[in-house]
């Protein structure tokens, strides 16, 4: 029984670390929509006017904003996580708890990011949306193959 208590524990803690692990990786800076929206040559190719230009700027600050709004409401987990890991019993439902909310956060997060998203496509025409995806599925295929070459 304490052997299955113990492997479940160990289990559960690994997941936790590996997940925060994940959280904790840098954004790469290469991957931001609006950057790459806004950069010259993407404004030149998909013809954006000045209007669009600053309505994607808007946009970009609240989420950014916003962000960092959430940041401050919503610390990492990570060192309540650890504090459960490293107890002396572990607290199964704590842990749940905790890892639930995390769960829960990341979430919102992520329908914040995607209204934005669906607040830029709108904000382009549907000749500039094909142009955009055919950007787009280039330089997928761009990283794929980049990343093809370092492994």
């Amino acid at each position: 029984m304490n052997l299955k208590l113990l492997l479940s524990a160990a289990v559960i803690s690994i997941a936790a670390f590996a997940s925060t692990v994940l959280e904790a990786k840098p954004h790469k800076a290469g991957l931001n929509i609006y950057r790459m929206l806004l950069s010259e040559r993407a404004v030149e190719r998909l013809d954006l006017t000045v209007t669009q230009q600053e309505k994607i700027k808007t946009i970009a600050e609240s989420e950014k904003a916003a962000i960092e709004v959430f940041k401050k409401a919503h610390p990492n987990k990570r060192d309540e996580i650890k504090a459960l890991v490293h107890a002396e019993t572990f607290d199964e439902s704590a842990f749940r708890q905790v890892f639930a909310k995390g769960h829960s956060e990341r979430v919102e997060m992520a329908v914040l990011k995607a209204k934005n998203k669906n607040a830029v496509w709108n904000t382009l025409t549907s000749e500039q949306q094909d142009k955009f995806e055919k950007m787009m599925k280039k330089r997928k295929a761009k990283m794929a193959k980049k990343h093809k070459e370092k492994d």
